[in-house]
């Protein structure tokens, strides 16, 4: 998925925003499955500006748990079209990986470059966060699909993973959020945004993260270890 700096910053509110005007469900249903087919390049835009998240207690069970938040701390993006290099680099700290790496480092491991290279201010696919986890030592680097169920969120976050999200926005362009706690009475789920000037973190309830009037969530990558 490309995350790139264009777009349009998500309601504040966890209650449904309007669904998306796109010229009707065939054509969001089409655009959704070539998303899925293809490595979705992510130019980052502009981040969310929802309210702070609320604490939750830790979900447990074979399941998932009524809610769940994990102990998450999301990175600033240091070049404006490194979103996807901040939340995967988070995410890897997050798990005990790749302690004193710099976005440039890691943003070098994703694209095969060599150490200390000054890697370019570009777009970039969870294909590539795989392959910078990869740099710092992770084995299992997880899987890349579409939308993750909020179940699949929910048993993820229990386990101890975050979950990575491509979102696309309506206006054009994309962004990498993390998402790492989740309630499931009221459905909300807990996300971090790296974008300098947005609140570091929110919530949101889960169908309208999945699909609004300003975004929609295009690919997923959860499972790491």
């Amino acid at each position: 998925m490309n995350l790139q700096k264009r777009g349009t910053p998500p309601d504040r509110a966890t209650s449904a925003p309007p669904v998306a005007r796109l010229s009707g469900r065939r054509t969001r249903n089409l655009l959704l499955a070539a998303l899925a087919a293809v490595g979705l390049l992510i130019p980052c835009a502009a981040s969310a500006s929802a309210a702070p998240a609320s604490p939750v207690t830790a979900g447990h069970g074979t399941s998932y748990g009524a809610s769940g938040q994990l102990d998450f701390a999301e990175l600033t993006q240091q070049q404006d079209e490194w979103c996807w290099d901040a939340t995967g680099l988070s995410i890897a700290q997050f798990l005990g990986y790749g302690s004193g790496v710099s976005q440039n480092a890691f943003c070098d491991y994703a694209r095969g470059l060599p150490a200390g290279y000054p890697c370019p201010n570009q777009p970039g696919e969870l294909t590539d966060v795989q392959n910078g986890w990869a740099g710092t030592g992770m084995q299992n680097v997880g899987q890349v699909t579409g939308p993750a169920s909020f179940s699949t969120v929910a048993r993820s976050i229990d386990a101890g993973s975050p979950v990575e999200a491509g979102i696309y926005w309506t206006a054009g362009g994309g962004h990498a959020n993390v998402l790492y706690g989740y309630d499931a009475n009221s459905r909300t789920v807990l996300y971090a945004d790296p974008w300098p000037s947005n609140p570091r973190y929110g919530q949101m309830n889960y169908s309208s993260y999945v699909s609004n009037s300003q975004f929609q969530w295009g690919q997923s990558l959860y499972g790491e270890r």
